[in-house]
């Protein structure tokens, strides 16, 4: 479908939409390239563009994750999980907004997929992932260990304990686990002889590791260790006690855990 088509055909869809909203269309989404619409020089009134079958890579609550390439652009709406589960496995065409603070990223008005209109609209409230440059964020307080030596036995574990130690080829899952008698599901960090309990990741932090699932791609970054398990928790369930992330390299950039 060429660019000019897809233009008429958003604009009559929209019409459609808004008109039955007692509203009108002023502007017209400009189909084009997510890199084209950040990085290029196309005009738009009132930056609007659509977006063919964008490849998002994450998304948790109000924002998403989009890979071009070697680009990554935000993407925020009101209750946009949810909302990208609905139209999973279809082509989609995403019609959004560009937003320049706190930093460039598309804030979504509607799903298109299948003959159906899904409305989203901007969220009352998003917080964007913080990105640093590798200089920007000091490490000088992490220690390194030799991750094949820790495993579930208490003196291996001794060498961490209330530390700050870096990460590197470790695998995020989520995953469920007993805890309280009870069977919930965390994310967990999986170095090669143990796994640890990721402690109440932030929003913006579980929509990189949700990356990282989504992509196949290795856990890269720091965490601090505070107790020991419990031997019960260590033999029976190879956990070596719990985690907390505080930066994760992602894409070229440092996400850190709290500021």
């Amino acid at each position: 479908m060429s660019r000019f088509f897809t233009i008429i055909l958003l604009t009559a869809l929209l019409s459609g939409i808004i008109a039955g909203c007692g509203g009108k269309v002023e502007d017209t989404y400009i189909m084009t390239t997510v890199r084209e619409a950040t990085r290029g020089n196309l005009l738009s009134p009132g930056f609007k563009f659509g977006f063919d079958s964008p490849n998002f890579i994450s998304a948790h609550k109000n924002l998403a994750m989009v890979r071009e390439g070697n680009l990554i652009e935000f993407f925020s709406g009101e209750g946009i999980e949810a909302k990208l589960a609905q139209v999973g496995g279809k082509k989609v065409t995403v019609g959004a907004r560009k937003l320049f603070n706190p930093l460039i990223h598309f804030t979504v008005d509607f799903l298109f997929a299948g003959g159906d209109t899904i409305l989203v609209g901007e969220p009352y409230e998003v917080a964007l992932p913080t990105l640093m440059r590798t200089n920007e964020f000091a490490k000088d307080d992490f220690i390194e260990v030799d991750l094949a030596a820790l495993t579930t036995n208490r003196l291996k574990l001794k060498p961490i304990q209330n530390e700050k130690f870096l990460v590197d080829k470790g695998v995020i899952m989520f995953e469920e686990i007993e805890s309280g008698g009870e069977m919930s599901m965390f994310y967990t960090l999986h170095l090669p002889n143990v796994r640890f309990i990721i402690d109440e990741p932030s929003d913006e932090i579980q929509l990189v590791l949700k990356a990282c699932m989504g992509e196949n791609m290795y856990f890269d970054g720091g965490v601090s260790y505070g107790s020991i398990a419990s031997r019960g928790m260590r033999e029976g369930m190879n956990v070596g006690g719990m985690v907390k992330i505080e930066f994760v390299n992602y894409s070229g950039w440092v996400v850190p855990g709290e500021m």
